[in-house]
């Protein structure tokens, strides 16, 4: 039998449960909007080692650039503002947890975070990632950061595209203070982190030497996050109204210039993009029936199927439904890179195959039956291109002649042309060597025989096979031109992963769209070796 003391227990612990359980039916009444105007205050999770985004001053005070848009969003709304703050460890814990009303706190916008929160849409600016290395280990590319010991802080978004994509051996710290201790102490060669931070911090004495070399990378919005029930809610639609009037006034990009953040482009072209208007003086980017935002003024990685047509509904289905990202062909932006990309193949091709057939005919039709120093000249020159590798051939030409060209001269060489010119130029010492071969052969049955132009079509006869090897060769090394920044094929691809990070189907489409491209190109030459080649004669061999 139960004595009375474990009942009253009992009790006090149902009293307790039941207290718990109104109180939280009290606080989920109305709306997340309703609770703040009805408390005529907005908690708004803001951090405070972020320079110029968010810190302490002298005074004490929370101030900054995400401050200042903390305040406005408050004035707006005609209620108090409580900053609170947070870490990037916390920031979500606390969303979670109600302590906050919103996260205004550096965040990037990406489908991870989507998940645990709602991301309300537009963004209110961008961050990027870079590393600050301590004075003499920096290095000028990403590749060689592989294997490096990396100070990186808990949490970030970016920590594990980054450690995966460049192989970083990362040590994590709770703030970015001890980040900075790890980084002097050298327990690190470099600090991970966001862009427009690093560079606040090179602004400080102790950091003085220190660089900061590397290109931006990860570059992402970032954006409000709200409670995850709030998806669609009256504070998501409110704060995205205010943020799209801030964009159209032009208020975030003067706030971004006060605070001497050094990255606008973005926040630009987002202006431009939420001030346009159609014919009837409306704006194009507004709500539609589902309270969502027109699809063109949103990150195509956002939009549903439901929200579009045509080729981009059938694609984001695809991606819905089986998993399967088909972003180069759905993608407005990413198919325009990936058609571009095979445009330049394309023209970087044709261009390489009539450099080397104009230069290799014309120099074989020069140089057979001649001698001299001169026609020596050229065999060594043809030579010398026939034996280099065209990539080697690039960087020489590019880098090097081009870097003293623009110094002395202020010439600047174009790198479609470069690489255009190395890779027919490869190719012409191969199609030289071919007919000067043929021509030898010919010579063995009519020994008066010596190529020129106008009997090309009897020695080509022979040279076809050589030749048409060579130019189908050709097709295949376009993609090296990549090094010299070419937006060809492999470019665009490398691209696409890069930001994408959907490796296997975009490799998958770059082989089978090199393939279609090589296809095509030995259609060509099958087709004009029949039409302008005149059929061997009996007796030749």
């Amino acid at each position: 039998m139960l004595n009375n003391d474990f009942l009253k227990t009992l009790g006090l612990i149902g009293v307790c449960l039941l207290t718990l359980l109104t109180g939280a039916a009290r606080a989920s009444d109305g709306t997340a909007l309703d609770n703040i105007l009805r408390k005529k205050v907005i908690r708004v999770g803001v951090k405070t080692d972020f320079s110029p985004y968010n810190s302490i001053n002298s005074k004490g005070e929370i101030v900054g650039f995400e401050s200042d848009v903390a305040e406005l969003i408050a004035k707006s709304l005609n209620v108090n503002l409580a900053k609170v703050s947070i870490t990037t460890e916390n920031r979500f814990q606390k969303l979670e947890l109600g302590e906050v009303d919103i996260l205004l706190a550096t965040v990037g916008d990406t489908a991870a975070r989507r998940q645990i929160a709602t991301a309300v849409e537009p963004g209110y600016n961008e961050t990027s990632v870079n590393v600050l290395f301590r004075p003499g280990q920096s290095v000028d590319t990403w590749g060689k950061l592989r294997q490096s010991t990396i100070c990186a802080v808990q949490g970030a978004y970016f920590n594990k595209p980054m450690s995966e994509r460049y192989l970083l051996s990362l040590q994590t710290y709770k703030t970015v203070r001890d980040a900075h201790l790890a980084l002097q102490d050298g327990q690190c060669t470099g600090f991970l982190y966001a862009t427009a931070a690093l560079h606040n911090t090179q602004l400080q004495a102790v950091f003085s030497g220190y660089a900061m070399p590397l290109p931006n990378a990860l570059i992402t919005p970032m954006a409000i996050f709200v409670a995850r029930n709030e998806l669609d809610g009256a504070l998501d639609r409110a704060l995205g109204d205010i943020l799209a009037d801030l964009h159209r006034s032009g208020w975030l990009l003067e706030a971004n210039n006060k605070w001497g953040i050094a990255s606008t482009e973005w926040l630009t072209a987002q202006q431009h993009i939420w001030s346009e208007k159609d014919e009837h003086d409306e704006y194009v980017c507004t709500r539609n029936t589902t309270g969502h935002w027109t699809p063109a003024c949103r990150s195509a990685e956002y939009v549903s199927s439901d929200e579009v047509t045509g080729v981009q509904a059938v694609g984001l289905w695809i991606k819905e439904q089986l998993g399967v990202d088909l972003n180069f062909i759905y993608d407005p932006y990413d198919r325009t890179q990936f058609l571009t990309g095979v445009v330049y193949t394309m023209l970087l091709i044709a261009c390489s195959i009539a450099i080397s057939l104009v230069l290799g005919i014309g120099v074989a039709a020069l140089v057979d039956g001649r001698r001299g120093i001169g026609i020596g000249a050229l065999h060594a020159v043809m030579a010398y291109g026939r034996l280099t590798p065209p990539l080697l051939m690039m960087y020489l030409i590019f880098f090097g002649m081009g870097g003293w060209a623009m110094r002395d001269y202020g010439i600047k060489l174009s790198a479609f042309a470069v690489a255009a010119f190395c890779s027919g130029y490869y190719t012409a010492g191969l199609v030289m060597r071919a007919l000067l071969e043929a021509a030898t052969h010919i010579r063995t049955y009519d020994p008066g025989f010596v190529l020129r132009l106008n009997n090309l079509g009897r020695t080509a006869n022979y040279a076809t096979w050589p030749v048409k090897q060579a130019l189908i060769n050709l097709t295949k090394q376009t993609m090296i031109a990549s090094a010299i920044a070419i937006p060809e094929l492999l470019s665009a691809s490398s691209l696409l992963i890069a930001e994408k990070g959907n490796i296997f189907l975009t490799m998958t489409m770059l082989l089978i769209t090199f393939f279609l491209i090589t296809s095509l190109w030995t259609r060509i030459f099958n087709y004009m070796e029949k039409a302008l080649l005149p059929t061997p004669t009996l007796g030749q061999s």
